[in-house]
Order: structure tokens, then sequence, then C-alpha cells
């Protein structure tokens, strides 16, 4: 989309588009010091999107700070005018912006900055880098030298950094594969790389803690679940289709079974169905697809993650589409996960152009439409920003050798215009098994996890119920000692003592790895030599602490005995044991046992509408053209995914305090498991006892030895605080199924999120989106809803003195359950805030002496104070009366968190120690 400046706008919109920056440049002029700005600070600025608002009557301008013409990266400030005035504003402009700027001619080309781009994200093989179209205001587009799609876009723009602002070229690309969408400022006088954020949005769902199941039933099917809108525009040509699919108010296949499901398009969303990419009056034959193709979205293979462009009719190849005929009927088996899944890859593409589709349809009505840049080959609307229609990308990289993509999903969501990208993966997490079991010594007999290997060919099933594998353990010994361990225990060669193996069970430990200085051996090659000792069955040892069992792959077609894998926590406890007598062991699979090869995360809607979030969340945040706002630390981007997904599993008869695990299909869980994330959603604090003060928790140290942040850990508890307010909604409105148009609780949420998302502004923390919510419900309702909005936030410790501190440091948050003076539409109430007294924490900073004052409270409490590295340096639980002491002298200058907890109270304020 072309900006529109100061100077230059669309004619059409002439007078209102300059009516509009005109009220922003007063509203600047009259308040610049309230930001502690300049007037020149706000002299120079482009609007660099604009977005809108159905429900509330407002105009969103995204106005881009620049200096000389050229553009502050991320210097992005939002204004919201409704009725003429600028009713909020969101903002991220640069103050001083004079005294900060290092120059403002670059030293290094454009090419040679890219080339230094590209060796920094290790692409060292490319072709020249070609200029394909030369913008004004320092804009260009390149050829990738890859041979991919996509080309590279460059600007000229000032990176900011702690003290200055250093002129940068900023280039956005992608690699081979499309794992990574590169967004990349180098520094224009050094070639130096200042900051690199990837636009892939790569959703491990690595689970950390486990998860209680829940009481939970599973629903019956609902044919209604497709509400049509009666406002049908008059199209011609309009063929819907029939699609066997999972309801997508179902999670997966374990939740639901297998429906067809028959004109699922809606008429206002996708006026055209899903399948022609013709304009509304259009009737090009070859604009119509009767694959798994249409104007929102191409769902096809990419096996090898090679991200064709191209389609094929050869199911085998990457680039297939099932095709449905001229009936558009897309019937087709599942073969469930104890078959290869590319048995299933027609019903998988199906699936998953169904989720996208039903993704856009469904909230297109609340806000993600085409003047906000959402995707479509072909906008009905005539606005700008077309072609770029998502590729979801089936079973992608499954055949990649020797190591397969798995266990993971990513949506990557470059600016309005670009096609954005969804690959979906296998999963290899196998349904938790107890196969073995202890049967002495008494003090560890018991059933403990285990998991088979994934050998082929070579894979042994244990025997199942009734039947079993039993023996003592004997300890394999190749005679030489692996590095790191004082036995030899590791198989990698012949056994020293095969007679003692020989008709036993044999028990090894996993290698220690080339990089830490041992020289391993496959797996294969452990069990292949305990079979050659004599064994009967193997048990391989991990030895790094991990939750699961590593699965365990390789090729040896000569294996002929069972070998599992157990957790270095068992193997150690088994271990310890043989060293002071004899261990004897059953190995067996229950009688139910069904064989396990993959899970296909096209068939969990969960996951297909978290990713299809990640798209809406960086289109609106920020404004469409532009892809890098949602990079910070203190921000909610993988909450709001979350909470998408959750948006459409919603269900009459749904209860608030059920647990909901996000993600129980493809890490083989039943339909009540945990889930993905260290807590299931609920409002039950309970279950789940999240608050603001968790996202400090969710820091940890790279392999390069950098702190960062767990996104998906932080990005739980703002769902969880969603999820808190979805059914504060609920309870007061009621729950409509018809997601698209319906008028209940969950519905007004869904419209006023959309819009806050709109209004929130760039590099957002928690505090800031609270922030944006509660002016999105002023706009709409006039604030019907202030008190409940805030008594939510409150209940999970965004209350009124919440601070998110640095928004691009991980663990600086401070909680408060505090409520503000009531608003005029309401009266907040007290009786969930008990917890909410005065506190008081005095002087601060000090020398290490501290009064803390909790007025009318006499109790116990807990009193902790964290350091930044989130480590407990001080832990005391005693009994207060109103005023105590708290003395840190001890600890060294800084800053911490200070914690207080006690019955209903939960407190957490940031103090100082000089």
């Amino acid at each position: 989309m072309k900006k529109i400046t100061l100077l230059f706008v669309l004619s059409s919109f002439l007078s209102f588009a300059q009516s509009n920056t005109d009220k922003i440049q007063s509203y600047l002029n009259e308040n610049h010091q309230k930001f502690d700005l300049t007037k020149a600070d706000v002299s120079d600025w482009v609007v660099e999107s604009t977005s809108n608002s159905t429900a509330s009557n407002v105009d969103i301008y995204y106005v881009l700070q620049r200096y000389q013409g050229i553009e502050i990266f991320r210097g992005l400030s939002n204004f919201a005018i409704k009725n003429g005035d600028v009713i909020y504003v969101g903002n991220r402009f640069v103050s001083h912006v004079s005294e900060k700027i290092n120059t403002t001619t670059p030293l290094i080309s454009m090419q040679t900055a890219l080339n230094k781009a590209y060796i920094d994200a290790g692409i060292t093989n490319h072709e020249p880098f070609l200029v394909l179209e030369s913008g004004s205001n320092h804009k260009a587009t390149l050829s990738n030298g890859i041979g991919i799609e996509e080309p590279v876009l460059a600007n000229l723009v000032f990176q900011q950094t702690k003290q200055n602002l250093k002129l940068a070229w900023d280039f956005t690309f992608y690699t081979p594969k499309h794992d990574h969408g590169w967004s990349v400022r180098i520094d224009a006088t050094n070639g130096q790389v200042l900051e690199k954020n990837d636009i892939v949005i790569s959703c491990h769902f690595d689970k950390t803690n486990s998860c209680h199941e829940s009481s939970f039933e599973k629903n019956t099917f609902d044919l209604n679940f497709h509400k049509k809108n009666n406002s049908i525009l008059n199209t011609t040509n309009v063929l819907g289709g029939s699609y066997r699919v999972i309801p997508f108010n179902y999670e997966s296949p374990s939740h639901s079974p297998f429906q067809l499901v028959t004109n699922p398009e809606d008429a206002t969303a996708s006026p055209k169905g899903w399948h022609d990419t013709n304009t509304l009056t259009g009737n090009v034959a070859s604009f119509k697809y009767t694959i798994t193709r249409g104007n929102n979205v191409w769902s096809r293979t990419d096996y090898s993650a090679t991200n064709p462009t191209v389609g094929s009719t050869t199911i085998t190849a990457n680039g297939y589409s099932p095709d449905g005929g001229a009936s558009l009927v897309f019937d087709f088996p599942y073969s469930g996960t104890s078959v290869a899944a590319n048995n299933s890859v027609k019903a998988a593409c199906t699936n998953l152009f169904y989720m996208n589709n039903i993704s856009h349809d469904v909230w297109q009505h609340y806000g993600f439409d085409e003047a906000s840049g959402n995707f479509q080959q072909t906008n009905y609307s005539n606005v700008s920003g077309a072609s770029d229609f998502v590729y979801g990308d089936a079973q992608d990289g499954s055949t990649l050798s020797p190591t397969p993509s798995m266990n993971n999903a990513n949506f990557s969501t470059p600016v309005d215009g670009q096609k954005p990208r969804m690959q979906m993966f296998l999963w290899s997490v196998a349904p938790q098994l107890k196969p073995l079991i202890v049967t002495s010594p008494s003090v560890i007999a018991g059933d403990y996890y285990a998991k088979q290997n994934s050998f082929s060919p070579g894979h042994v099933d244990l025997p199942l119920a009734p039947n079993f594998i039993q023996s003592d353990l004997v300890k394999y010994d190749d005679g030489t000692p692996d590095v790191g361990q004082t036995d030899n225990a590791d198989g990698c060669g012949a056994a020293v003592n095969a007679a003692a193996i020989n008709g036993h069970i044999a028990i090894i430990r996993r290698s220690t790895s080339a990089a830490n200085g041992g020289a391993p051996c496959a797996f294969t090659e452990k069990v292949k030599n305990a079979q050659n000792a004599g064994a009967i069955a193997v048990i391989i040892v991990d030895n790094v602490d991990a939750t699961y069992p590593i699965g365990m792959s390789g090729a040896d077609a000569t294996i002929t005995i069972p070998a599992i894998a157990v957790t270095k926590a068992v193997g150690d406890l088994i271990f310890a044991k043989m060293a002071l007598g004899t261990v004897n062991v059953k190995l067996q699979l229950p009688a139910n046992y069904t064989p396990f090869v993959n899970s296909d995360g096209d068939f969990d809607n969960g996951i297909i509408a978290h990713e299809y979030g990640h798209g809406i969340s960086t289109r609106l945040t920020g404004g469409k053209n532009n892809s890098s706002c949602l990079q910070n630390t203190d921000q909610a981007g993988e909450g709001w995914s979350d909470w998408f997904a959750l948006m459409l599993q919603l269900k009459p008869g749904d209860v608030s305090t059920t647990p909901h695990g996000i993600g129980t299909f493809v890490y083989s869980e039943p339909v009540t498991g945990g889930g993905i994330r260290d807590y299931p959603y609920t409002t039950d604090m309970t279950v789940n006892p999240m608050t603001y003060n968790t996202t400090n928790s969710y820091q940890y140290m790279d392999t390069n030895g950098l702190e960062q942040t767990e996104i998906h850990g932080t990005g739980s508890v703002w769902t969880t605080v969603l999820w808190d307010l979805t059914w504060a909604y609920i309870n007061k409105y009621g729950y409509n199924d018809n997601k698209y148009t319906g008028t209940g609780g969950n519905n007004k949420l869904m419209r006023i999120v959309l819009d806050g998302l709109k209004l929130q502004p760039c590099s957002p923390s928690f505090v800031d989106s609270r922030n944006a919510i509660i002016a999105a419900d002023q706009a709409i309702t006039g604030g019907v809803d202030y008190c409940m909005i805030w008594e939510v936030f409150a209940r999970r410790g965004l209350g009124v003195n919440a601070s998110a501190g640095d928004t691009n440091v991980g663990n600086d948050q401070v909680a408060d359950f505090t409520t503000p003076p009531a608003g005029p539409n309401c009266t907040l109430g007290t009786t969930n805030f008990d917890q909410n007294s005065l506190f008081e924490v005095y002087p601060n900073p000090s020398n290490g002496i501290y009064n803390l004052r909790i007025n009318n409270f006499v109790g116990k409490i807990t009193t902790q104070v964290v350091d930044i590295n989130g480590r407990i340096v001080l832990n005391t639980t005693e009994d207060f009366n109103i005023e105590k002491e708290l003395n840190i002298s001890s600890l060294q200058s800084g800053i911490y968190i200070l914690k207080i907890m006690g019955e209903k109270i939960n407190y957490a304020t940031k103090i100082i120690k000089n």
C-alpha cells in the first residue's frame, strides 16, 4: 500500500484524510510536551497505514516518525479519531531526535549491507542482488538471490538504541526453507548487525509442567455450529463445497468425529465462496479452483520444505492439493495416528483449508477485514493490499532427511500485500505408556513411563498383556568408559560381560555427545551389540534431564529384540539400586495398546487457529504495513493466539471453571489432559493461579549465554486474563453460539479485543494491552463494562498500579491487584478484592532498611525478595501486625522485586537498594 503523507493523499479521500491529518498535527502541536517531545520531534511524520472500527466509528492512523525524511524504525504512534477528535493515542515517538542522530548519510551501499545480513543469517551462496524497484523515501525491492518467491524489502531507517538513533539499512527476507523471515537492521556506517528479529513465529508448544486432568465430558456434535448470515450479497456463480473435517468448534479428532460439512462459507466474508478468486462481478474460469485453493488460502503439501509456488497433481509431490471435482466434494478418510500420516494427506489438506477459511470468515465480522489487512487474493472493496492469501503448507518437512521437521507449527506475517505462510508439521509425541514394571526390590517397585523405539526397519514391539518379558537387569559393559561416566555402559563396543547379559534384559546409557567430548554411536548399534551378547530386550537410559523419554530412531533390519528408553531420573534410580543388589523388571504393553506413528498438526484446529491468530495480531498491532510491532519481550503475542483458538472452541453448556488444555491431541493426551501450557485455562485460580507476577518467571539463558524470555509461558498469562474476561462477559450477557454475528457476551468481547489490538501501541506491554481494551470498550459502548473489565484485570495482577517496567526486559514486571475509582456507569465490587488493602513500602529507594505496612491486616505472611535473575534471595514466613521492618542491607545494590503473600494477599512491587 502506498503511504499517505501530509502533502500527498489519495484524491478520493482528500478532504477526509486531510482533515484527520490536520487533527493529528494539531493534537501533536498542543500536547507534545506531555510526551516529552519537542515541536521538531512532531513536525516530520508519515501515515504508514490506516484502519477503522465499524463498531465504534473510530478511524485509526498509524503514524511513523521521521527525521529529514528518513523513518525511525518502530517510531510508530497510533491515533484514534472519532467524530473529528483524537480520542486515544499510543505514543512511540522518540524524544529529542536531533540530539540522538549519528548521521544521515550511509557509508556502505544497500547491497553491501544486505550481503552482511545474509552472512549473519547463514546464507552464503546467492546470486547478485538486483534492484527490482526503487521507490521514494529510500525504499527499494531487491531480488533475493536464492530462487524463492519473495523479494527482499529494503529501507533506510534510524535504528533506536538505548542512547542514540543510528542510521541503518532495514531488510526483510526469508531463508530458503522459510523457517525464518528475518527483519534485520545493519549499521549503515560500519555494517554491524544492530538488531535481528524473526517474523516467522514458531510455536514449539513446549510443555514445561505437567497439568492435571480435568473431569470433562466430551460434547456431542451440534449440527448448527455454522450459523449463516442472512445478509447475503447478490453474486453470481457462487458454488459452495462439502468438506469432511473436524468441525471448527471442536479441537481435534480426539474431541469430535469427522463430519461432512456442507456450504460452511460465510456470504459476507467470502461472497464468492472459498474456491473463486474473481472479483464480485467476475466469472473468469481460470480464477476458479476445484482443489483446496481459493481467495483466502491455498492448502497443499510441502513434504520436503521447498515452499512450492506451482501446484502438482501427484500426491507424493510438493504442491499437491486434493481435488473435490466440479461439485467441490472433499470427502477423504482419516487413517489415524497408527499409520504413516501421508495416508491421510488428502484429509489433512482439506482440514487445513477449511480451518483457515473459517478463521478468515469469523474474524472478518469483528474487524479483521480488508481495510485492516486481512489475507485475500482479491479484495472485494478495492482497497489496496490484495494478493496475500495464506500459503497453508501441510505435513511440512515431513520427508526431510535425516531429520524431518517435527513437533512445531509456525506462521509468518509480512506486510499487507505480501503472502503469509502457515507451516504445519507432524508430531512424534506418542501416548505416554508405563510398560516398564519394576517387580523388585520393593522400595522402587511400580510402573514407570518408557518409550518404544521408532527403528524402521528394526522395530520390535514389546509383548501385549498378558504376555511379557521378565528378567533381572544386567548393566552393559563394553570395557571402555564413556566421557563423563565412571562405568562402561554406553554400549558402543562389544560386551565384555556377554555371559552375564545372555538371556537377560540389558540396561545401557545414552552416549555423551560429540560436542561434550564423547564418541557416540547410534541407538541401533547399542541394541544390536546387546542382541549379539544374547540380550532379550534393551533399556536405554537418557543422560540429560528431560520430562519425557527420548525418541530413538534408526534403521537395522537385523534387530530382533525390543528396546525402550527411559528418562535419566528413572534410569538413575534403577542404577542406584543395581549397585546394591538385583533389580528385576517386567516389560509389557497394555492389552488395548495401539501402535503410534505420528499425529498430524493439520488436524488440530486449535493449533491452526492459534497460528492464524499470529497473523491477525501482527497485522492489527501497528497497522497492516508494519510487521515489527510484536517483537518486544513483554508483549502478549502468544497469548492473543491461544485466546483466538479458545474462542472458536466455545460451545453451549461449557463452564468457566472447567480446565481447558491446549494441544492435547498432538501431545497424545486425553481430552481431559492438562495440555501443553504450564496450566490449563480456567477461571478457577486454584487450578490456574497465574497472575501478572508469573511473567517474571519465564527467563532462561540461551546457548550463547544471553537472557531470553520463554514467550509461550509469558503469553499464557495473558490468555488466562482474557479467558477470565471472556467468562465475565458471558456471565453478564450470555453465550451465543453464532460465532459470526451473534450478540452474546462472547461476541461482544471478540469485537472489543480486535479493536484493542488496533488501538494498542507498537511494542506494547501487558499494561498497554489492558489500556487498549479498556479504551476499545469506551469507544464502542461508552464504558458500560468499565468496572467489570478492571475487576477482571486486577484479579490477575493487572490492576491500576501494575507496572511493565522496560518492555524489552522480561522480569521487571510488578503486579498490582487494586482497581481505580468507579466509572460513571458502574460501582466496583469489593468481594473479590479483599487482598487490595493499602500496601506501603518506604523509603524506596533505601540503603537496605524498608518499612512494610499493610493497613488493617494482622496474620501470617510470606515475604520474598527476588533478584533480576529470578532468584529468591530472601524468603521468610512470620506473623504480621500492620507494619514490619525489612532488612536487605546484606544484599548487593540493585533492583529487586518484593513479594508479599498471605491469606487473600498477593502483592509485588519493585524496590531499589542503593
